[in-house]
């Protein structure tokens, strides 16, 4: 409950704190998914052709931080767009009010 209503707080607040936040959003999705598949790929191949002492040799323990920076960089994408939504909607409201 806290989350969601954190959220509604951010999306609807002020529009100033909600553009601002939609700018860290963008910022930290770039930052997580940068290079992300090709260090999947790069993680993959390396299990594969060493198997098990790769695994043991802190492989695991890669595709595990691997897989938190991709939700992260979700996570970042989900503010993102609800900011965007959430500025967009405050825009149409306006607009509609001026006809």
């Amino acid at each position: 409950m806290r989350l969601s209503r954190l959220l509604f707080g951010l999306f609807n607040g002020p529009a100033w704190m909600t553009f601002l936040a939609l700018g860290f959003a963008a910022g930290g999705f770039a930052l997580c998914s940068y290079h992300l598949f090709e260090m999947f790929q790069a993680n993959f191949e390396y299990v594969t052709k060493y198997g098990a002492m790769a695994i043991l040799d802190s492989g695991l323990v890669q595709f595990v931080e691997l897989v938190f920076w991709g939700y992260l960089g979700l996570a970042c994408y989900v503010v993102f767009k609800g900011c965007l939504d959430g500025l967009l909607a405050r825009v149409n409201r306006v607009g509609a009010g001026r006809n």
